[in-house]
């Protein structure tokens, strides 16, 4: 029988002789410890029925720090009940009080316990201020029920000499001012970041555009600065102008082309220029550079104001 087996578990498997009795073996021991695994559970010791009764305790405990967390002991409270305790209640004797200037013992006369009035107190004393009656509310664990009761004796008088509330009266009373117009050639940056919708980098861009351009003749080149969208541009037209523009110009005739520098010159049209002077002689007029196939017209009166001859 053992030989079949033998026989039988090598062809199965694969396995040589010796690879077959060792899986044999295997199988041997682990019948062994299921048996005895089965037979200590089927059967449970001395030692099974203490291991119950630690986990039973462990449970028990357990229950009882999960109720603990659930129903925490209010610290708080039971201090404030000792203080209660600690000082004599003081006859409730109810009438009309504003809660800004009453003191501890008046809160005390209306059926607040100590801790309550001076809870308030310190409130107060760190620049708290009650506008409603509805603000007592707010401190912390102000019972519902007193308060429903002291409603019809709250009394809260208007402040006075209340810096916050005067500055307030004045900010509601200040009329805004019209921003004053001013010069684009003249004005700085200060003042452009008072404009709606301009803040530091649109008004430095403007500055900036204004120096390469060699100051503004005319409002319409705000709307060549880069970046600016109509409504910015719409605010700088309705207060700024330009009045007696001192334009920085270019000599043609005695320039090179490195000094050519100009938002409406190109570089190949600065080198053009410089080219046909050189080929043709000075630059009369204007008239002249039109003879550069590419000045346009357009550009030709874009520069007209920054050149000289």
């Amino acid at each position: 029988m053992k030989k079949q087996w033998m026989q039988w578990i090598q062809y199965a498997f694969g396995y040589n002789r010796t690879e077959a009795k060792g899986f044999i073996l295997l199988l041997m021991l682990l019948f062994t410890y299921l048996s005895i695994h089965l037979y200590v559970w089927l059967s449970p010791s001395k030692v099974s029925i203490a291991l119950t009764q630690s986990q039973l305790n462990q449970n028990t405990a357990l229950v009882s720090l999960i109720e603990t967390a659930e129903n925490p002991p209010n610290r708080f409270k039971s201090f404030e009940k000792k203080e209660e305790e600690a000082h004599p209640v003081v006859p409730m004797r109810l009438h009309s009080f504003d809660p800004n200037v009453a003191s501890v013992e008046e809160f005390e006369e209306l059926g607040m316990p100590q801790w309550l009035a001076k809870r308030i107190d310190r409130f107060k004393s760190k620049g708290g201020k009650f506008f409603k009656k509805e603000d007592l509310l707010k401190i912390y664990d102000f019972p519902e029920p007193l308060y429903q009761k002291l409603i019809p004796y709250i009394t809260i008088s208007a402040p006075q000499n209340d810096k916050f509330a005067k500055r307030s009266f004045i900010l509601q009373e200040k009329t805004p001012k019209t921003p004053a117009k001013f010069d684009l050639n003249t004005v700085d940056t200060t003042r452009l970041i008072q404009l709606k919708g301009i803040g530091s980098k649109l008004a430095a861009r403007i500055v900036k555009y204004r120096d390469i351009l060699g100051n503004f003749v005319s409002t319409s080149q705000i709307r060549e600065v880069y970046g600016l969208d109509s409504l910015v541009v719409e605010e700088i037209l309705r207060y700024g102008y330009i009045n007696n523009p001192q334009v920085r110009k270019i000599n043609v005739n005695e320039s090179s082309f490195e000094q050519m520098k100009h938002p409406y010159l190109k570089p190949y049209i600065a080198k053009a220029i410089v080219n046909f002077r050189n080929q043709h002689g000075k630059f009369q007029s204007i008239q002249d550079l039109k003879a550069i196939k590419l000045l346009t017209p357009d550009i030709i009166q874009k520069l007209e104001p920054y050149l000289a001859f």
